[in-house]
């Protein structure tokens, strides 16, 4: 996506902590980033990259032990020490969150009628009757079948990958301007994945809105996204538009997580995986958090990193000499 968009999401120097009894978990460690009005964002990394904090630390939704500082601004507003109550009028409203599994979203004792009308009652204050007729077009949207009667179904009475689509719908009720989408297809089989993100392209074309799809699958951000965020040790190594990334990744890890994919066109006895095990977050290392696995170390990596502009929508950290240094 071009960079003369409006951006409705801006995250400047976010730092998340996490106080345990061994001391502080560095989970996101001065992390910059725009969203741009209408276009779909991967964030992707191994497990503990610091994606799914970040955007908990963006909804106001962090674990008891967990603090925020740095700043985190949508549609101009500072989101960051926002109270509790305030942040209400936006997550749910402006702000909608997909998670990996609906069933820990949805409530087992409801309705399914009962859970998508409250969204509109209590944030459009509509009547149940106008916020009923609402919520069935909004499931006949993302495609549910017979939704006037399977709207008043309970949770387990739909298949995950209906349950899945029951959640965006459900998101989808207040308009929001930002969609952020947790691995929403993990725990789905291919064709069900396949599925949820043609929907996903779908209510960006229709609603106009954000999305941020957070994954670990390189495969899912190629069939999805307009640009990818790759994190690392909670910090952003490498950012670019989908076709750069694929053609021109220039970051190490980025490298490596793309050498990971196995290729349906080369037979290969052995998959690649990255070597050596991802940082104690508790003990990050000064400089790259990557450096004890990167095949291109050197002394300067213990140091502040540098950012490198490679083109007008591609950056880069790190030490190796890759383009202008902004």
């Amino acid at each position: 996506m071009t960079n003369n968009k409006t951006s409705i999401l801006e995250v400047k120097n976010l730092k998340v902590e996490f106080k345990v009894q061994d001391g502080k978990v560095k989970a996101v460690n001065g992390l910059s980033f725009k969203i741009y009005d209408g276009e779909i964002v991967g964030i992707v990394g191994e497990s503990g990259s610091g994606k799914s904090q970040t955007m908990l630390a963006v909804m106001g939704l962090l674990a008891g032990n967990g603090t925020t500082s740095g700043s985190v601004k949508f549609m101009g507003n500072e989101l960051v020490g926002l109270s509790s109550s305030k942040l209400n009028k936006i997550r749910g409203d402006k702000i909608a969150m997909v998670f990996q599994d609906p069933m820990t979203s949805l409530n087992p004792y409801l309705k399914i009628s009962s859970q998508m009308t409250e969204v509109l009652i209590l944030h459009k204050k509509m009547s149940y009757k106008e916020a009923l007729a609402e919520s069935i077009k909004m499931l006949e949207t993302v495609k549910i079948p017979d939704a006037k009667n399977r709207i008043h179904l309970y949770p387990h009475e739909f298949s995950g990958g209906m349950r899945q689509r029951v959640m965006i719908a459900m998101m989808l009720l207040t308009r929001p301007k930002l969609l952020i989408a947790d691995e929403p297809t993990t725990a789905l089989d291919v064709t069900v994945q396949a599925q949820i993100l043609e929907l996903l392209r779908d209510i960006r074309q229709e609603f106009g809105m954000s999305i941020i799809f957070i994954t670990h699958d390189m495969g899912v951000v190629a069939n999805l996204c307009d640009r990818v965020n790759v994190m690392y040790g909670g910090g952003l190594m490498e950012t670019a538009n989908i076709n750069e990334i694929f053609e021109n990744a220039q970051h190490p890890y980025t490298k490596a997580l793309l050498d990971s994919i196995p290729s349906i066109d080369q037979e290969v006895d052995k998959l690649r995986t990255i070597p050596g095990e991802p940082p104690n977050l508790l003990q990050l290392p000064d400089g790259c958090p990557f450096q004890a696995r990167c095949d291109k170390v050197s002394d300067k990596c213990q140091t502040d990193i540098p950012l490198q502009k490679i083109s007008n929508r591609h950056i880069v950290k790190c030490t190796l000499e890759l383009g202008s240094m902004i």
